[in-house]
Parts: structure tokens; C-alpha cells; sequence
């Protein structure tokens, strides 16, 4: 059970109340989400189960895509509108919420794109991607600023990085794979996914010989290695030993500097999971 599940969720329902009714539908002692939706937010949840939870925040730092509709305070043309959005591309400074959890302190943020979808009268509905931690009611409003005022009137996550709608559950079909587990458990084992298949991380590959020592606690160091992706020094990477997932580290050399090195430390461990 130390998997992940993508719910769907609905409107008028927290997060951690998701959390807590899948925890409790599955039976399990732990449960986790990554990345809060506001309770009238609907869309992609991926739910932590187990020791899944611990890899949660390496799936929550993600970029997240939403469509949703902005409400304007007057009727505005269709190219002023692509021209609001155009204007709020690219790395913005946002400053979170009163109602937000986290220090309200202005921050970057990355919008990758905003795009109009369908325009009637002061309503328009679009689809944005945006980094994590990025506020969509806030960047509604921030828009409403340049043009006489504007609010978010509704909003549904559609991805989490690569995680999208088309792999979530409502938590009904969730009820009725864990009634029918008995009778048909591929309905249930359909929705539960290894957490690491979400983690899009480059790879490091280590030699089996070497992984009684690093469970024991040591560092991977170049006589472990035997291939890397392309890597950067500094640079989260995912730890492999043939198919076998071992954890997340950071790496201390870049990919190109590997086979010129005998020895020293390569890929310090962050995050050791024995699933």
C-alpha cells in the first residue's frame, strides 16, 4: 500500500479531508497529499498512502496547470484580454494571500503561459502553468489591477508536472474498487502507482555490490556508480540500482566529470526509501 493515488477532487471539500477519507477507505496508518487545492477548487490530487508520503514533497514541487474563469469588471475585447494575459507571462512578483498558510512576503514565480480559451461577455475561461506555490486567485486579481478589476470565479487543476486529469479517480470509483477488491483487485491496483514513476528527476544508476553499505548509511561514491543521465552539479537526482528505486540525492559533480573520477563522494543521499 505504500503507493499514490490520483484523486479527482471535487468542489466544497478540503484537501486534507480527501486525505483523511482515502486514508480511511484504504485502511492504512498514513496518508498525505501534495499540493493543497482550496476547498472550492476542484481537480488532481495525488494522495500519498504509507511510506509513499515521504516522497510527496518531490511530487508537490512541481509545475501545475489549471483552467479556469476570470470575471471582469467591464466587457474588455478579446485582444486586450491576450494582452493582460501576454503581460503576466514570465516571471512575475506575487505576494500570497491573507487566507494563505505561508508568510505573506513577495515572491518570483514563473507563469509559463496564459492562454485565452472562450471569451462571453465579462467572463473568460483560460488555461495557465504555473510553478508551484503560484496563487491563481491572486494573479487573477493582479490582472483585474491593470484593467479596472477582475476575481477568479472558478478554477480545476488539470496536471501536476506530467500527472494529469486522465489519471485520477473520483473518490466514488475509489469506493467501489476497494468494495470489489475481493472479487476484481485490477480495479483497485489500476489506481495505485509507485510513487518514484512520478518523480521526474534524471537518473543516477549504482552497482548492486554497493547497496548493503549505502542502507547502512554511506554516501554514494564513484566506485559505485555505473551510469548517469545527463546532470548538472548540484542538480536533484533519482537513485537506481537496476530497476530497483533507493531514493533521491543531490548530485556533487556533473554528469561529464563522473567517468574522470575514481573516487570521492559523486551523489550525497537526501532521501533513502525502502519500499
Amino acid at each position: 500500500m505504500d503507493k499514490i493515488i490520483i484523486i479527482d477532487k471535487p468542489p466544497g471539500i478540503t484537501s486534507h479531508e480527501i486525505t483523511t477519507s482515502v486514508k480511511k477507505i484504504m485502511k492504512v496508518n498514513r496518508a498525505g497529499h501534495a499540493g493543497t487545492l482550496d476547498p472550492n477548487v476542484s481537480g488532481v490530487l495525488p494522495v500519498a498512502l504509507g511510506k509513499a508520503t515521504k516522497l510527496l514533497r518531490y511530487i508537490a514541487g512541481k509545475d501545475k496547470t489549471y483552467v479556469g474563469i476570470i470575471k471582469f469588471k467591464k466587457i474588455i475585447e478579446t485582444e486586450e484580454i491576450e494582452k493582460l494575459f501576454l503581460e503576466f507571462t514570465g516571471e512575475i512578483t506575487q505576494t500570497p494571500p491573507k487566507i494563505s498558510a505561508v508568510r505573506k512576503v513577495p515572491r518570483k514565480r514563473r507563469i509559463y503561459y496564459i492562454k485565452l480559451l472562450e471569451k462571453q461577455d465579462r467572463l473568460a475561461l483560460f488555461e495557465t502553468k504555473v510553478d508551484a506555490g503560484t496563487y491563481i486567485r491572486t494573479l487573477c486579481e493582479d490582472i483585474g489591477k491593470k484593467c479596472g478589476g477582475a476575481r477568479m470565479e472558478e478554477l480545476r487543476r488539470i496536471a501536476v508536472g506530467s500527472i494529469s486529469e486522465k489519471e485520477s479517480v473520483t473518490m466514488q470509483e475509489l469506493v467501489d474498487a476497494v468494495w470489489f477488491k475481493n472479487k476484481d483487485p485490477s480495479m483497485l491496483e489500476g489506481m495505485l502507482t509507485k510513487p518514484e514513476t512520478l518523480i521526474d528527476l534524471p537518473k543516477v544508476f549504482i552497482k548492486e555490490s554497493s547497496l548493503k553499505s549505502i542502507f547502512s548509511g554511506a554516501q554514494i561514491m564513484a566506485p559505485a556508480i555505473e551510469k548517469v543521465d545527463d546532470v548538472e552539479k548540484g542538480e536533484r537526482v533519482a537513485i537506481y540500482c537496476q530497476e530497483l528505486f533507493i531514493g533521491i540525492g543531490i548530485a556533487e559533480i556533473a554528469s561529464k566529470e563522473i567517468s574522470e573520477k575514481k573516487k570521492g563522494l559523486i551523489v550525497k543521499l537526501e532521501r533513502i526509501q525502502k519500499l
